[in-house]
């Protein structure tokens, strides 16, 4: 089990702060601790990695603000290929690998103001890495559902444009808010404003859906070390399939297609009609256009995979109905029907292997004559097919582990020998040389 805790400690520059928060997360025992506003520049940071027994990666801040850290256990069973962060101190990120699964974690500590460019820069420095799975985790400083995540509204509130980036990000990158997902009519928060007298839920991790399913358990602790209280979230990754990384790439083949290119029309001109001169800076506007963009032809593309499978699927059952009636029923507009069906069928089928053909030729084009990461990923798809990944002993159980596998095939290669050896004793009896 891989536990995780995020915590906003509202500074740990004083000495006494510090240990009483490394005491707390003793007590707690976890294997990754994210924490923000450690309040520490540079040169201090070195002080939670004299105090903590483990590592500490970190983005340092200021004296009095900022600052976030990564504490990974001692012993920890972990692999950290690449450190990205800001030079602000809001963000580190670690392209990682726990368990052999390779994946991205992130710690943030997001501004307080509606700066939808702050999550269009997390957005991009997690597609950088390429992993599929990812732990998105902090203070997002945004009330995701201000009915459920906070205690004391001032009438209604519109979603702030940083809030609309983060729901865009989750879109593309098919993230879920952990502690919602298993809790979804609770109200726990995880912040309280004294000036506001209010409560909210503005602390939690984003993760990727396929995480979702060796999640053992998200908790809300107490607000007791600062005004934040301490997220958890325990993982099984130990029984995480592997899987490969993916990039995202524009699907071309919708610029073919009428409705599509309609939808694509239409969600650019209702980005640029409610956003433009939302912000002062251009470049972020358009980083924020392309994020948004991206997800909505993820989604798009999404819709018409899902309708596209529902459709064969209607066509298969309607063709075996047809041809029972067909073959009861010799009528030719029945035929004219069944046959109409059937190319309707094939004419889905005939677009998918064109997309997938070109995509693979387009691959192979690009990247099949050059040394690098294209042509390891083949080789390894070589490799793997030739591994055995399970085998079913004596008794008919399934053993996946390597050790059980290699004592399998050394009893069965033993008994075959004896059995070999006894035949061959046999015959030499009943067939003398």
């Amino acid at each position: 089990m891989t536990l995780l805790i995020s915590l906003n400690v509202k500074g740990a520059n004083s000495a006494i702060k510090r240990r009483k928060i490394l005491l707390y997360l003793k007590q707690k025992n976890p294997d990754l601790v994210f924490l923000q506003e450690t309040h520490l520049e540079k040169k201090d940071s070195l002080l939670l990695q004299r105090d903590w027994i483990g590592r500490v990666l970190y983005s340092a801040g200021s004296s009095s603000q900022r600052g976030v850290a990564i504490l990974i256990r001692k012993n920890f069973n972990i692999k950290i290929f690449k450190q990205q962060s800001d030079e602000e101190g809001r963000w580190i990120a670690l392209d990682a690998e726990l368990f052999g699964i390779r994946c991205t974690l992130m710690n943030i500590y997001a501004p307080t103001a509606d700066l939808p460019g702050f999550f269009v820069d997390i957005s991009n420095a997690i597609t950088q890495f390429g992993n599929s799975y990812i732990v998105l985790g902090g203070d997002f400083n945004k009330v995701r559902d201000p009915k459920v995540d906070k205690t004391y509204k001032w009438g209604v509130t519109r979603p702030s444009q940083a809030q609309k980036t983060i729901d865009s990000m989750e879109e593309e990158l098919d993230l879920v808010d952990a502690w919602r997902f298993f809790h979804p009519s609770d109200k726990e928060f995880t912040f309280y404003s004294h000036p506001h007298i209010s409560y909210s839920r503005i602390d939690y991790f984003l993760i990727s859906r396929s995480l979702l399913s060796i999640t053992e358990h998200t908790t809300i602790g107490t607000i007791l070390i600062s005004d934040h209280a301490p997220v958890g979230m325990a993982l099984r990754l130990g029984q995480l399939p592997k899987c490969r990384s993916t990039r995202w790439r524009f699907n071309s083949s919708l610029l073919r297609d009428e409705h599509s290119v309609e939808f694509i029309k239409s969600e650019i001109l209702d980005y640029w009609v409610n956003n433009e001169g939302s912000v002062s800076n251009p470049a972020v506007e358009w980083d924020a256009f392309k994020a948004v963009i991206r997800g909505r032809l993820i989604q798009h593309c999404s819709y018409l995979k899902k309708r596209s499978v529902q459709r064969l699927q209607e066509l298969e059952v309607d063709i075996k109905k047809m041809e029972n009636v067909h073959s009861t029923q010799s009528d030719h507009s029945i035929l004219l029907e069944l046959n109409k069906l059937k190319v309707e069928y094939n004419s889905i089928l005939q677009k998918k292997v064109e997309y997938t053909l070109f995509r693979t030729k387009q691959k192979y084009y690009e990247q099949g004559e050059r040394t690098g990461r294209f042509l390891a990923q083949r080789a390894k798809q070589q490799y793997a097919q030739s591994i055995i990944s399970g085998v079913q002993n004596h008794g008919g159980d399934l053993k996946t582990d390597d050790m059980d596998i290699n004592a399998i095939f050394a009893t069965f290669i033993k008994v075959f020998i004896n059995q070999t050896t006894l035949i061959l004793k046999i015959l030499v009896l009943f067939y003398p040389l």
